[in-house]
């Protein structure tokens, strides 16, 4: 498994590797796995995406939050569970 980022916020072990063509360098961070363990890699992946996608839609909240590296909309009930006695910064769109 390879990806642009470094994902520090998983606690895994990733290293890096840079890949260099004629024009072209980058660095990718690498994680080698069994069979087993890519099948469970791929359907993590795939449960994210399918979250990923229902969270995508407008809470009208304006409450944005980072979580796996993506940035989310909450809802204000979200946020005071995860953030008690806080409160939030709120991003309006303008009209």
């Amino acid at each position: 498994m390879s990806c642009f980022y470094e994902m520090d916020e998983l606690g895994i072990p990733l290293t890096h590797e840079i890949v260099e063509k004629e024009d072209w360098k980058q660095k990718f961070y690498t994680m080698r796995v069994c069979k087993e363990c890519r099948a469970s890699w791929m359907a993590m992946i795939k449960f994210w995406f399918d979250l990923r996608e229902t969270k995508q839609q407008s809470t009208g909240s304006g409450i944005y939050v980072r979580e796996l590296g993506a940035t989310i909309e909450i809802s204000e009930e979200d946020w005071y569970k995860r953030n008690p006695g806080i409160e939030p910064v709120r991003f309006k769109a303008d009209d």
